[in-house]
């Protein structure tokens, strides 16, 4: 979000258009609003809500400047903060995936294992290893 800002802040010297810089202040807000609440049921009609726009027009926007759409940044997200929540804490699985807003387990498991060739309950174990630390 802080290089965000700071390319909000340069965007008139370095001669950005208004498309980009519109684009951006409404990144800004759909990003907060998914920092903010990755743990809670989100839609994709909420985070665009959260910039003033309609669902589609949150789509193109973000796909236009992220790269990808809101749904699977949401998803990474929350993917992140269950892979920090795995290696730092003795919370069980189920509560972890539940905390960061995944309510099916078995979805977490498959969509962990996809991004990080690891079930979660391996990686803990292997992020462990790696600190020489062990399960609580």
């Amino acid at each position: 979000m802080a290089l965000l800002h700071d390319d909000l802040a340069r965007a008139p010297a370095a001669g950005i258009d208004r498309r980009a810089l519109r684009d951006a202040e409404r990144i800004k807000a759909m990003l907060g609003c998914i920092h903010s609440r990755y743990a809670e049921p989100l839609t994709v009609a909420d985070i665009a809500r959260s910039a003033a726009l309609s669902p589609s027009e949150c789509l193109r926007c973000f796909r236009r400047t992220v790269g990808r759409t809101p749904t699977r940044y949401l998803r990474d997200v929350r993917l992140r903060q269950t892979a920090a929540l795995l290696a730092g804490t003795g919370m069980p699985v189920a509560e972890v995936a539940a905390r960061c807003g995944f309510d099916d387990v078995s979805y977490f498991t498959r969509t962990f294992r996809a991004q990080r060739q690891l079930t979660p309950t391996a990686f803990r174990q292997a992020s462990r290893a790696g600190t020489g630390e062990t399960a609580p």
